[in-house]
């Protein structure tokens, strides 16, 4: 797992990472999906509050995904 050096690329690693765990996973429940990425996300961006952490997490986690083919 890599660092997120800038806050402004935490919202892509974000996606990134939850693509990668829906590769792996593709059965994970959404509430363990988002909660997976928010701690990615958190300790992996230097400097990252929890409130940002969170946000990033709504834009990019908990809405409707689309069905993976």
């Amino acid at each position: 797992m890599n660092r997120i050096e800038k806050k402004e690329t935490a919202a892509d690693a974000a996606v990134l990472f939850r693509e990668e765990v829906l590769d792996l996973m593709p059965e994970i429940s959404r509430k363990e999906l988002c909660d997976m990425v928010d701690d990615y996300v958190y300790y992996q961006t230097d400097g990252m509050s929890k409130t940002e952490a969170h946000r990033i997490i709504e834009a990019t986690c908990i809405p409707d995904q689309p069905k993976r083919s």
